[in-house]
């Protein structure tokens, strides 16, 4: 079965993380070999592993990483052409730039660059097990092995069997012409990052597939208003989750602006949820705020970047919930409906004034 995008509204979470393990490689990959990387915007998709490196460039350096923890026996794989890993275990090697400029036009790594290649992938999947678990806690990934394939085989299988979700990108080191590198990770995997079934274009849907927040919000069947929910988000998607969340719940959403501080005495008997963003942490102090003052004030704190300290720290503030973002609309809708659950109803005027 040849590559496939993704069908509209059914990849958005492993989109998202799968972007972020390509920034990761980025910052890594630059302070690893002292030079300028720059990665360009990601194209995802599904492939068999014989479709992979097909189509323009390559050959291909590819490493492959051996996930452990509750991903032990999956793989992930980083790909990269022939120029570009030779120019990026010469630099490593602090190897003259006339030197590389020779080595580039091989078509495979050779002597010292071949141990250099393997430190660099050791780094590298160092810095993107931290940023996978920003999002997924219980995972980590190793350098396992590495080698050369072509569009012509992969005699070494270092690429696998099982269908693969791949995101492709440009890549540029230092001032060397931009290339071609990938990411990639099986099917199932992926799938469990995005918290939902993935469908390729050109496949039946999945039986009792998990809507996730992409979800039109016509789609999802609008239960009666029980509440209010005021949204002191900082983006559009967590806008859009929220509103998708609230039509399925029962909450009537409310946005505020970027720069507004919440108010407790305007949310009393309301679910109010804080986004949380890196470097936006006086938003704790809001969400301690509201619980002090507003005590009836059922307070959500949407956090990226979901470490062990943050998530301490959005305890500490008195956070009813915490939720790590991104996330899928059932994961939200479910935290909002206990919230919504435990909300004092208004007490009906008996002169029905």
């Amino acid at each position: 079965m040849a590559a496939a995008a993704f069908k509209q509204g059914t990849g958005t979470e492993v989109r998202i993380l799968l972007e972020k393990v390509a920034r990761a490689v980025e910052g890594t990959l630059a302070s690893l070999v002292g030079r300028p990387i720059q990665v360009g915007a990601g194209e995802v998709s599904c492939q068999d592993p014989d479709d992979l490196l097909q189509g323009d460039g390559g050959p291909f350096v590819v490493a492959r990483g051996e996930m452990d923890k509750g991903y032990a026996g999956k793989a992930m794989l980083a790909a990269f052409e022939v120029p570009d890993a030779v120019a990026m275990a010469g630099l490593l090697m602090m190897t003259p730039d006339d030197v590389i400029d020779e080595r580039r036009q091989l078509d495979s790594l050779e002597g010292e660059d071949v141990e250099a290649f393997g430190e660099l992938g050791n780094v590298l999947y160092s810095g993107i097990s931290d940023a996978v678990r920003e999002r997924i806690e219980d995972f980590g990934v190793r350098m396992q092995a590495q080698g050369v394939v072509t569009a012509d085989g992969d005699e070494a299988g270092l690429l696998g069997e099982d269908r693969l979700v791949t995101i492709s990108f440009g890549l540029r080191v230092g001032d060397y012409p931009e290339t071609r590198a990938l990411l990639a990770v099986d099917v199932e995997t992926a799938s469990r990052w995005n918290g939902a079934p993935i469908e390729q274009v050109g496949e039946a849907p999945a039986p009792q597939q998990t809507t996730g927040s992409e979800q039109d919000l016509d789609d999802i069947p609008a239960a009666p208003i029980r509440g209010e929910l005021a949204a002191y988000v900082t983006g559009a998607e967590a806008l859009r989750l929220l509103r998708r969340s609230g039509r399925r719940v029962g909450l009537s959403v409310r946005r505020h602006g970027r720069g507004e501080v919440p108010n407790p005495s305007a949310h009393r008997g309301e679910v109010v949820v804080v986004e949380v963003p890196a470097g936006e942490e006086r938003r704790f102090a809001w969400c301690s705020r509201l619980k002090e003052l507003a005590p009836t004030t059922k307070v959500v704190a949407l956090l990226h970047h979901a470490s062990r300290a943050r998530v301490t720290q959005a305890f500490l503030s008195r956070a009813d919930a915490i939720v790590a973002y991104p996330c899928t609309e059932p994961e939200l809708s479910q935290k909002l409906t206990v919230l919504a659950e435990q909300t004092p109803q208004p007490t009906p005027d008996p002169d029905g004034a």
